[in-house]
């Protein structure tokens, strides 16, 4: 092989991949947004309160006063679990001292469980979300850390 011909597959080489990278790029960079799964996370954030919700008990059985809510924005609220926390556990709005289930609501027309309550902060809540407002439920602490963290090794 010559060395033309050697430094010309080289530049070929170095051109495409520079190519190739500069498209991906700008897919990333160039996104809006606006791809369903975006959308569908966009829809499941503001969710207003199930009716029946307005006064509901927590699983720990932990009154909501409708008048004593905190804002979502004022608790660091986030529309997924809490990975790092100190607990040890995956903290999540289910795992909540604070949190109404939205299959406890009276609603009779409500075909949608998935949105709860909080006894602490206002609006529709989703089991999988969480907030600095998180307290474990009762009995957490007893159960196995490592089961609790989705580990699928034996201790």
């Amino acid at each position: 092989m010559s060395d033309d011909s050697s430094a010309l597959s080289r530049r070929r080489l170095l051109t495409t991949t520079g190519a190739l990278s500069a498209t991906a790029l700008a897919g990333c960079l160039g996104s809006d947004g606006g791809g369903p799964e975006n959308e569908q996370l966009a829809d499941t954030r503001e969710r207003p309160l199930p009716e029946g919700a307005e006064n509901c008990v927590s699983t720990m059985g932990i009154e909501r006063d409708p008048d004593g809510l905190t804002a979502k924005e004022n608790v660091d609220y986030q529309f997924h679990p809490n990975y790092t926390g100190d607990s040890g556990f995956i903290e999540l709005c289910a795992n909540c001292q604070f949190f109404c289930p939205g299959n406890n609501f009276d609603s009779s027309d409500s075909s949608d469980t998935t949105i709860g309550a909080c006894a602490a902060v206002e609006g529709g809540i989703y089991s999988q979300d969480w907030c600095a407002l998180w307290q474990p439920v009762d009995g957490l602490e007893e159960q196995d850390r490592s089961r609790a963290r989705g580990s699928q090794t034996e201790n």
